[in-house]
């Protein structure tokens, strides 16, 4: 089980700080490893290209085998450091939405990708833990969940209407419209 102590930056997030710590330092290794045996074994190749020396010839099919993890580790790297950049670009839309559910398909729309692809980043994001305060519920129409931690930027509350007494769910400290009567609400001055 994962640990129920996440760390918040001080805005507000979904992000869990310790996860995508981890995960960028992995992302760090991988690329600083990978980066280094895979230029060090290239140089090498183009150095022997540039002689013509038997020795060379007869080694270049082992130092090729060598080289292939190396440039696998590096490539790992930058995948990850791409789903960390793709984990920011999603909490900034996460914090953005004022009703508190984000279907895959706005999220598609937003990102410029086809829904397949969103829901299946998104299923590796939720696996691996980096966002919490949320849920992928992936039943119906495929969408996440914003649940938020009481008191903070990221809570939801549920604010009756005046007009029609409907209940619209709304981000703590925001204004929106009734879902029912299309009045006008506030969750300003309501906690919780």
């Amino acid at each position: 089980m994962k640990k129920a102590t996440n760390q918040f930056s001080g805005g507000g997030t979904y992000i869990s700080n310790d996860v995508l710590g981890r995960l960028s330092f992995k992302k760090n290794i991988q690329v600083v490893v990978g980066g280094f045996f895979t230029t060090f074994f290239v140089l090498g190749i183009i150095g022997g290209l540039m002689k013509d020396d038997q020795v060379f010839w007869d080694g270049l099919i082992s130092g090729i085998i060598i080289l292939l993890p190396f440039v696998l580790l590096f490539l790992s790297g930058i995948r990850n450091s791409r789903k960390i950049g793709l984990a920011r670009r999603y909490n900034l839309i996460f914090m953005c939405d004022g009703d508190g559910t984000v279907t895959v398909h706005e999220l598609a729309n937003q990102i410029g990708k086809p829904s397949v692809k969103v829901l299946s980043q998104l299923e590796w994001l939720f696996r691996k833990g980096v966002f919490c305060d949320c849920t992928l519920q992936q039943g119906g129409e495929p969408c996440v969940i914003l649940s938020g931690r009481t008191g903070s930027k990221t809570s939801f509350v549920n604010v009756v209407c005046e007009k029609c007494n409907g209940t619209t769910r709304l981000r703590a400290g925001t204004f929106g419209k009734c879902e029912y009567c299309g009045s006008a609400i506030s969750s300003r001055n309501i906690h919780g």
